[in-house]
């Protein structure tokens, strides 16, 4: 059990009703999922053969959101999946009808999992741009009606090529360009177009347009691409450049340009490598400056993107450090509360509109293991907290806190203890303007000493907030907590438990709170005091 020093005090002061003009824009299912594509059928199963484990932790996020998830596959592998009509299983290591390279490779069975997970949700398909040569012309031409067919009713975008920055000095040549880059996803996404139309004309054509006269082929308005996938705002091809290329290719008045179709302009994201120097979990993954800035990079992207489209912004992929995550960083509880932030920090913005947290099999950011031995891991219960926080995203707007300021200054935390800028956060959600959820974060990294043994029991830390409210409402809380920042198991949501024992269902923990009560004074403070560590979600009834 961890001892506790006194408490400090903060004042966060809210606006209880949201100003005009400040409307929602998240998409539903803010918190969605990337998977990689070559492990998707262990993810999901199949139609037949459900993944049970899988499917319960998705409808616990589902749930917490109140819709159903977006679930992109794709990801590297996706740039490097071959077809091969003669497997018997959905994936293999080798391709017998391909060139001698090919080493990641589906058949037509990978398909059946679409339609796997639980009811409502909708898939994005990945298909293959990186591999520009026969093999790579084959499997678009033989998937289109494989993935076209499963989708069928739970269809949300198509994707053609993954992270084609990346290809730059590997599957092209270092003087790789945009216009080349242009050039060959416009060409690919007229060959699957075309495709598409022949093997299901009724994802193509919309149901009002499917009695028209006209014989143009522009009524392809059922088509949604996102793109351009690229690795970061960094990347060495520039999104800005890529639009303007790929509209001027396509003229000004040519609406059959696949660019036309484009709805979601995606940027990938990952707070470092796996094994950068420098990458600790305090600095890097449990720090709110450290995500502020990460997401700014972002909002300041997206603003030179939005006169050249009115396609929105999402970060297709991301987690929080790139190469599958890192051991002691990515699959403890610290990571849990980064993805926590990370996620209502970027809500905040209402410029990013929906997040996939990307996910691969063994991989440290995985969220669980699907694949024996089953495991729930720490980042899936910070997804869990945030998607309680954003329920119905799509009706929502969320503030940032202002902090470590005075009474006067304008900010929303007066805080005589000294709030810090780096670990302290704290989120409003808005509903119809007015004030409904609360988040506070304490990101300051405590150890217990469960998860080393040449640690001893730490004296635990806690800080109390008082909060701004509506006098004398009513709120619920509910904690996202655990022993410590680098502990893997002992972590509960509102003191339930999610793991493989009970199949990823919830089971209530002895000894952990579930839905505290507090009540606002009459001059409307709450206030709710949160372990160093640990999150709240505040919820008024």
């Amino acid at each position: 059990m961890a001892k506790f020093t006194a408490t400090a005090t903060a004042l966060l002061m809210l606006p209880a009703v949201l100003a005009a003009g400040q409307t929602p824009g998240l998409f539903s299912s803010y918190v969605s999922l990337s998977i990689e594509l070559i492990g998707f059928p262990q993810w999901a199963g199949t139609k037949d053969n459900r993944n049970e484990f899988s499917n319960n932790l998705i409808d616990n996020l589902v749930k917490a959101q109140e819709s159903p998830l977006v679930v992109r596959v794709g990801g590297n592998s996706a740039d490097r999946a071959i077809f091969d009509a003669s497997l018997t299983t959905p994936t293999a290591g080798s391709c017998k009808n391909a060139d001698p390279g090919a080493w990641q490779c589906i058949g037509p069975s990978f398909f059946d999992s679409y339609g796997a997970l639980p009811a409502g949700t909708r898939y994005s398909h990945g298909f293959n741009l990186a591999t520009w040569n026969s093999s790579g012309f084959n499997t678009l031409r033989e998937t289109v009606p494989l993935a076209c067919r499963a989708l069928r009713g739970q269809l949300a975008y198509f994707e053609v090529g993954n992270e084609p920055d990346l290809y730059i000095g590997s599957r092209r040549p270092q003087d790789y360009s945009v216009a080349q880059y242009v050039s060959e996803w416009s060409n690919a996404t007229a060959r699957f177009e075309a495709y598409l139309r022949e093997a299901c004309p009724d994802l193509v054509v919309a149901a009002s347009d499917s009695n028209s006269n006209s014989n143009s082929n522009s009524n392809n308005n059922n088509i949604k691409y996102m793109f351009p996938s690229v690795s970061s705002p960094r990347s060495k091809l520039r999104v800005p450049d890529i639009i303007s290329a790929a509209n001027a290719a396509a003229g000004g008045h040519d609406d059959d340009a696949s660019i036309r179709r484009v709805t979601q302009v995606s940027v990938h994201n990952y707070m470092g490598g796996a094994t950068q120097p420098g990458v600790t979990l305090q600095a890097t993954l449990m720090n709110h400056t450290a995500v502020a800035a990460s997401i700014g990079r972002h909002v300041a992207y997206a603003a030179s993107i939005g006169g050249l489209t009115p396609a929105d912004y999402v970060i297709g992929e991301h987690n929080s450090l790139y190469g599958g995550g890192a051991a002691g960083l990515s699959d403890v509880f610290g990571a849990a509360l980064w993805g926590m932030e990370f996620s209502l920090c970027a809500a905040s913005t209402g410029v990013i509109k929906r997040l996939h947290f990307h996910q691969s099999v063994g991989s440290p950011y995985a969220a669980w293991s699907p694949v024996a031995p089953l495991q729930t891991k720490p980042p899936y219960y910070g997804k869990l907290a945030a998607g309680t926080f954003l329920a119905g995203a799509d009706g929502i707007q969320v503030k940032t806190l202002a902090l470590g300021g005075d009474a006067d200054d304008g900010s929303d935390i007066s805080s005589s203890s000294g709030s810090d800028k780096d670990v302290d956060s704290a989120y409003g959600a808005y509903i119809n303007g007015e004030l409904r959820r609360l988040a506070v974060l304490n990101l300051r990294e405590h150890d217990d000493g469960s998860a080393s043994a040449t640690q001893g029991s730490r004296r635990r830390g806690s800080k109390k907030h008082t909060i701004r409210v509506a006098p004398r409402s009513n709120w619920v809380v509910k904690r996202l907590t655990a022993p410590g920042a680098r502990d893997r198991g002992n972590i509960t949501f509102n003191g339930f438990a999610y793991e493989a024992a009970s199949n990823g269902k919830p089971v209530r923990v002895a000894g952990r709170t579930t839905d505290e009560r507090v009540r606002a004074d009459g001059r409307g403070g709450v206030s709710v005091t949160v372990a160093d560590s640990e999150a709240v979600v505040m919820i008024r009834t």
